[in-house]
């Protein structure tokens, strides 16, 4: 388990002050960011872990650890593909990264009854849809059923079981808040539309993506552009912070007892003021 005492900002103020390109300034940012995922890592193993062995949990309990699991995976693959200079990449994880925080985030909130069971029985909605195409299929041929429907329905029908609810519950509407509904209740309209909504290009292939990333500009048309984009450090902002402050939410409701709860808090905010003196030493940098 890491000592949170040696997680520290590896740049002081006067440091900052001195940056003049923006090597240093991704240098800063891709280190705060591991380190959050360093401390992402310290809540998941103080709270389901016993020793190096995971621990047996409820299902509610599991919905969260999951989510806090792919939460750092996201953040891992994010910071390799920062790394390997590959943009394009970074929007999309990082769209998918969001996204969870998100949930993760509501689900500490509690500001919804039932949520837990919310979130799963939307999952299942599709698999129950998937469920009856097969079955549709099966049906005009007879009842002939080809081993990879087998497959799928069988797996399908394990997903059910796991999650504790009978197909006839499953409707296909479902009380689980739209991404949107969710973001706007903890973040405000801004996170959805700017940080969330702005990677949907990335995501989908709009033309906002394949116009910045994909082809190049000329006068009098476009030619196309296969070299990757380059990161830089905006790209660890919306991250940094969310993990940050889903630490400082989950120790808060999961570890509230904990010995370590106030210097996790303590070590959270010291990075969150790092965090923004980062950002605002590289907007002068920027603006000169």
């Amino acid at each position: 388990m890491v000592d949170i005492n040696e997680i520290t900002p590896k740049y002081s103020k006067e440091d900052l002050k001195t940056f003049n390109n923006e090597s240093p300034f991704m240098d800063a940012n891709v280190e705060l960011l591991k380190q959050t995922i360093q401390l992402l890592g310290h809540i998941l193993e103080k709270k389901y872990f016993d020793v190096d062995v995971p621990k047996i949990i409820d299902r509610e309990s599991a919905v969260l650890a999951g989510n806090i699991v792919r939460l750092i995976k996201l953040n891992t693959s994010l910071l390799q593909n920062i790394c390997d200079c590959k943009l394009e990449i970074c929007y999309i994880v990082g769209r998918c990264l969001s996204e969870t925080a998100i949930n993760i985030m509501y689900m500490l909130s509690n500001t919804e009854q039932s949520v837990i069971r919310n979130y799963i029985k939307y999952s299942l909605i599709t698999e129950k849809e998937i469920f009856e195409i097969v079955s549709a299929n099966v049906r005009e041929r007879n009842g002939e059923m080809e081993s990879i429907e087998d497959r799928i329905q069988k797996s399908i029908e394990r997903s059910f079981e796991s999650s504790d609810f009978d197909f006839e519950e499953v409707k296909r509407s479902s009380k689980w808040k739209t991404l949107k509904s969710r973001a706007d209740v903890l973040a405000g309209d801004l996170f959805y539309n700017v940080y969330y909504g702005s990677a949907s290009h990335s995501i989908h292939g709009n033309w906002q993506d394949i116009l910045a990333n994909n082809l190049k500009k000329h006068e009098g048309g476009f030619s196309v552009n296969v070299e990757w984009q380059t990161p830089r450090p905006q790209i660890m902002d919306g991250p940094i912070i969310l993990n940050l402050q889903i630490i400082m939410q989950f120790v808060e409701n999961e570890l509230k007892d904990d010995e370590d709860t106030k210097v996790l808090t303590d070590k959270c905010n010291e990075l969150l003021t790092y965090q923004s003196d980062l950002y605002d030493y590289h907007e002068k940098w920027l603006a000169n």
